[in-house]
């Protein structure tokens, strides 16, 4: 499990990374003290419909059992929401996921009223609902990813489980019949520990850091009842990667991307894709392939608004501190800073990107205190749209995230206009798909320019 690398106190902090390009800037916007929250969760943050960034930290706050805090998306300010204290759950090694009510959706590793760990819900304000506990019985335990929101508009995560007789399951909740396990892993030692990803074709699929004939970890494919499909079961040997630790990414060529922990040409780690259609998976990149590259790259991938694949490696680099970099989706790699050693960061956690255009990521050490920081990698990139849920039905409503939205003139879905849209605030609006709209961008006419989404928006039946 991953709760042994977030425990690495780190002590040493300062501002700037080693520069590899010129064309990117790299600062710290905060640093954690303990009271505020130690060791930044290894998922990446989620935009809230108020454009300020949300996520938690395994440990820190009142009780020392964790928090959920507000990041603002200019740099500056961060607010602690809410302090777990055990009963409510503890030590959440996830992120957050905004759903379509405007709350943020979580889960803790242990916690709760049996110490298996909880699904909860937490609003802008702070206002904190305990959705659920494990029992560590046939509903699984020790779910360290947060849940995922799916085009049907219910909620899909996993449990890692722990040998030996707490087997890993993927369950829905849904605010109508609360909690319900969906499929449960045959090896107790699967350990999914990513997010679950739906891809265009309505599947879900699921990475597990372990199981497979190997042990080196496989993917496997369901619908949303349950029934599993084909699985994909990563290989021990080069060029083949292992122990894929976080979820996939699903990119706009319809694939999904992810990285592997382990394994590789250099046992460093790699990055792959894996073909929804042919259940094909191709090793795109081994770490080690290049004097001064990354190592052991845990956390997933963020693709751009540029169409690039962004990441983190724990380790590697000019020091050996761990890298920032970036990679096409036909494979083509590029290191884009390398952590100086004197400075003793862990970059255990993936990059999101906020519509601004800055990508915000987590150190899980650093400052006085050794408690993690955050900061913002700039690629130059503008600001565009992005959704709560990338899926929608004709005269459904899209739920759309951005900036400078108010004095919105238009919008349109793949070149259809839109006839009825709303606009809450200068961060958030709504727009119904129009007839005939088809698959493709969202484009929002604002005073100050347009706005394109960063992913396609999908018409589905």
């Amino acid at each position: 499990m991953r709760t042994a690398r977030l425990l690495a106190a780190i002590t040493s902090f300062i501002l700037v990374f080693v520069l590899i390009g010129s064309a990117q800037t790299v600062s710290f916007v905060h640093l954690f003290d303990v009271t505020d929250g130690q060791y930044p969760a290894f998922e990446a943050f989620a935009q809230g419909r108020d454009g300020n960034l949300y996520g938690t930290t395994y440990g820190g706050g009142a009780s020392g059992d964790g928090t959920v805090f507000r990041q603002s998306s200019t740099g500056s300010g961060n607010v602690v929401l809410h302090s777990f204290s055990g009963s409510d759950g503890a030590n959440p090694l996830s992120g957050l996921t905004l759903g379509s009510d405007g709350n943020f959706y979580g889960t803790t590793v242990s916690g709760g009223a049996f110490g298996w760990g909880t699904l909860y819900k937490i609003g802008e304000d702070g206002t904190f609902t305990l959705l659920y506990s494990f029992t560590g019985g046939a509903d699984g335990g020790f779910p360290e990813a947060a849940p995922t929101l799916a085009a049907d508009g219910n909620f899909y995560g996993t449990t890692a489980g722990v040998a030996p007789n707490v087997y890993p399951t993927v369950y829905r909740y849904s605010s109508s019949h609360g909690l319900t396990t969906i499929y449960t892993f045959s090896l107790v030692t699967a350990q999914p520990t990513g997010w679950v990803t739906q891809a265009s074709n309505g599947e879900l699929y699921v990475a597990a850091q372990r199981g497979g004939p190997q042990n080196c970890g496989s993917i496997t494919a369901m619908t949303t009842s349950g029934t599993a499909g084909a699985n994909y079961d990563f290989p021990c040997n080069p060029p083949g990667g292992e122990e894929p630790i976080d979820g996939l990414t699903l990119a706009s060529d319809g694939n999904l991307y992810g990285t592997t922990g382990a394994g590789g040409e250099h046992k460093k780690g790699t990055i792959f894709t894996f073909n929804v259609e042919s259940r094909t998976i191709t090793f795109l990149y081994s770490f080690g392939s290049a004097p001064g590259d990354g190592e052991f790259p845990y956390a997933g991938l963020v693709q751009g608004s540029d169409g690039n694949l962004y990441g983190s490696t724990a380790d590697g680099g000019a020091s050996r501190s761990g890298t920032l970099f970036q990679i096409t989706l036909a494979g083509g790699y590029t290191q884009l800073y390398s952590f100086a050693k004197a400075y003793m960061y862990s970059v255990t956690g993936g990059l999101g990107q906020q519509t601004g255009g800055l990508f915000f990521g987590t150190t899980d050490g650093g400052g006085a205190d050794g408690a993690g920081a955050v900061f913002t990698l700039s690629m130059g990139l503008g600001p565009f749209v992005a959704f709560v849920q990338p899926t929608g039905t004709v005269a459904g409503s899209a739920e759309i995230l951005g900036q400078g939205l108010t004095g919105t003139t238009s919008v349109t879905f793949n070149g259809v206009a839109a006839t009825t849209f709303s606009v809450k605030t200068d961060t958030y609006m709504t727009a119904v798909v129009p007839a005939g709209a088809t698959t493709g961008p969202v484009v929002v006419t604002t005073p100050s320019g347009t706005l394109t989404s960063n992913v396609n928006f999908r018409i589905s039946q």
